[in-house]
């Protein structure tokens, strides 16, 4: 895990504070669902032209704050673009499989205290009025069992392509 990830961009090698950087994660989600000015300003001037509404995001989910995390790293590597293969053209970074494993901690640990109040921070963060995660915490325990489950019986380690 890259030092951008953790607080004061000091890496902690116990991981115990990997996605403490929630601030930095938070900024990347803001711009991309309720445009770079929002950044500046308290709301984003409720246009209706927004990622966030256009998408209905009304809350972030494993997948977003690991997306947040991969963009983060792009823009900080010597990488122009994306590759289909999700590797960096001059970085020789797999983004694909940083992404995956980043979404599979975060699914995993989803119910933990730690990772409940990053949520809780970057949603409050882009949506200024999110409590937290508005999904019944036994729905979301399930589900990360359920993947827990699946990741077992899965290769994810496999060259094959998607």
């Amino acid at each position: 895990f890259p030092p951008i990830l953790f607080p004061g961009l000091k890496e902690d090698m116990s991981l115990k504070t990997v996605f403490g950087n929630w601030e930095l994660l938070a900024q990347v989600l803001k711009a991309s669902l309720r445009g770079v000015t929002s950044l500046h300003h308290r709301s984003s001037g409720g246009s209706v032209h927004t990622n966030a509404l256009k998408w209905s995001v009304h809350q972030i989910m494993p997948g977003a704050i690991a997306w947040a995390a991969v963009i983060a790293i792009f823009l900080l590597s010597p990488d122009t673009e994306f590759s289909s293969l999700g590797l960096g053209k001059k970085s020789n970074i797999n983004y694909k499989t940083l992404f995956y494993n980043y979404k599979k901690v975060l699914v995993s640990k989803w119910t933990t205290r730690r990772v409940t109040l990053i949520v809780a921070n970057i949603n409050n963060y882009v949506f200024e009025a999110a409590k937290g995660p508005s999904v019944d915490p036994s729905a979301e325990q399930d589900h990360a069992s359920a993947i827990n489950r699946a990741l077992a019986v899965l290769d994810m380690d496999s060259s094959e392509s998607d």
